[in-house]
């Protein structure tokens, strides 16, 4: 393997492996993790054995009153391929180096315990290797608002749709920025305008508040107006080591704003080969678990679960009206409206039947769940919502509900941004099935709700405005769709008048399929 493999790879091969197992040490062992759990107070992971008498997160130090664990089997496979890759590669490992990881683990480990995170003050002299995440209130800022920090008014936004996170990324405050953090203030938030505390920060070039910010977990790829990440804001102002620490840390190179622009296209040849090589050493390799990000959104949904049932059982009506009794954190909204949380449907084998109401739940990111939830649930305890999330929408495959929830937890637009829609011919009603009946407002709002818009009059090929002239976000790269932003929706006998690669005419089954499986699907 020596032969082949140059030994600046190998180096850099150990120092990503090195990145994986730091990742999944054991705050209280310093060992790879057995049996692993992450813990729902903070998201750090522990051994399991070590959780019962646990008063606090040994990583963080923050008190786990009434936390509970999630276990991941997957997570499990990979700590194990990480003991098998260290076992086959520790020969390779220059001895010095060994002793020096040996010292690094002990370190940190007693800094971790001695409880000094929340001292350090981060400024321009510290090495990115003493940079210790601060003690925060949950690790959790990505794309969750906290409860705790809105009551402290910590969320709360001025005239710019701006919270005070935002000002002080934008004004380049350090000091403000991690006292923010310290007290759970969301780094994911947007303003007004679609920018978020990343976004503003990149912009003033401080690279110690974009260490911070990663260090909370922020959310790296969320697109802001025009679908310009912040990795594309870095590259326009030639902020190279700050686009160098987001690749390393999972800025996507080939992510594309409105006009089909990646940070790449743009990066200068310089800049170009720093990211490219960025690329190549990343520092933090695990990143987003969404998986566990998703049993988040889910414990904090218990906390104000607002249901809109369309069950045709008797029972499961009357058993609901019952659990509202029981439980102070549920209740029954008599109409369909943004507030709604879940939507309980009928399910055969875990797949619903296509209906308005399900599309417009698929749009707007909420659980659609079975009534077996309700007739399962207890006066004593309501069951877990994964447990009954329909698994498809008229069919197994079309798994619309829980994509558009995790593209929602990824803040990323929704499915038709950067499609302009002209619903041909859809005066009255249409009858697609005996449960899914559409007219023109209803598609519009589906189609406004996911991010798309609706022409007034039909689109002329040849005289695209350039405000129209849009990539769309979901588009499959390289597929038909790619720089497609015009589309005129027939209903089931429509001409194929065009299908050019910028505008396409296509039958209201495909649009209807788009939203059941929630990719823009290809024609």
């Amino acid at each position: 393997m020596s032969n082949k493999m140059s030994s600046e790879k190998l180096n850099k091969f150990l120092k990503a492996l090195d990145a994986v197992k730091q990742d999944y040490t054991c705050g209280v062992c310093s060992k790879l993790c057995v049996k692993p759990v992450s813990l729902s107070a903070c998201f750090h992971f522990i051994c399991a054995e070590h959780f019962q008498n646990l008063k606090q997160c040994p990583t963080c130090n923050m008190p786990l009153d009434g936390c509970s664990t999630y276990t991941n089997d997957d997570l499990e496979k990979c700590v194990e391929s990480a003991k098998e890759l260290d076992k086959i590669f520790q020969n390779c490992r220059p001895q010095d180096s060994k002793v020096l990881s040996v010292k690094k683990r002990a370190n940190a480990t007693e800094e971790s315990h001695s409880g000094k995170e929340n001292k350090r003050v981060l400024n321009k002299n510290t090495p990115d290797s003493e940079f210790k995440k601060p003690k925060n209130k949950s690790d959790l800022n990505a794309s969750l608002a906290s409860t705790a920090s809105s009551k402290k008014g910590i969320e709360k936004k001025n005239t710019k749709g701006e919270t005070s996170l935002h000002v002080a990324c934008r004004q380049g405050k350090v000091d403000t920025v991690l006292d923010l953090l310290n007290q759970g203030a969301n780094s994911n938030t947007k303003d007004n305008a679609g920018w978020t505390p990343l976004h503003e920060v990149v912009q003033n070039g401080k690279l110690e508040i974009v260490k911070a910010l990663l260090q909370f977990n922020t959310l790296i790829n969320v697109p802001g107006p025009s679908n310009e990440t912040p990795l594309h804001e870095a590259v326009r102002y030639n902020r190279r080591d700050i686009a160098v620490e987001l690749v390393k840390h999972g800025a996507d190179l080939y992510t594309r704003n409105c006009k089909g622009e990646t940070p790449l296209q743009l990066a200068s040849e310089d800049m170009k080969a720093a990211l490219l090589d960025a690329a190549d050493n990343l520092l933090q390799t695990q990143g987003f678990n969404i998986t566990i990000i998703a049993n988040a959104h889910s414990e904090l949904d218990f906390e104000d679960v607002r249901v809109f049932c369309v069950s045709q059982f008797r029972t499961v009506i009357n058993k609901l009206k019952l659990l509202t009794k029981h439980h102070s954190n549920l209740h029954v909204e008599a109409k369909f409206t943004t507030k709604v949380t879940h939507l309980i449907v009928d399910v055969d084998d875990d797949v619903c039947t296509s209906s308005v109401d399900v599309l417009q739940a698929i749009v707007y990111g909420i659980w659609v769940i079975s009534s077996k939830w309700v007739t399962k649930s207890a006066e004593q305890h309501l069951e877990q919502f994964q447990d009954y999330e329909v698994k498809g929408v008229g069919n197994r495959s079309y798994n619309g509900p829980k994509n558009s929830r995790y593209n929602k937890y990824k803040q990323l637009p929704g499915i038709f941004n950067g499609c302009h829609f002209y619903l041909h011919n859809f005066i009255s009603k249409y009858e697609i099935s005996k449960t899914l009946v559409l007219t023109k407002a209803v598609l519009t709002k589906l189609i406004t709700d996911a991010g798309g818009v609706v022409l007034r009059r039909v689109p002329n090929p040849e005289l695209i405005p350039e405000s129209e002239k849009l990539v769309p976000y979901h588009a499959k790269k390289g597929g038909k769709l790619e720089i497609c932003s015009h589309y005129i929706i027939f209903k089931d006998m429509y001409e194929p008048m065009y299908n050019m690669s910028h505008i396409k005419a296509l039958p209201v089954g495909w649009l209807i399929e788009c939203l059941e499986k929630y990719e823009l699907c290809e024609p």
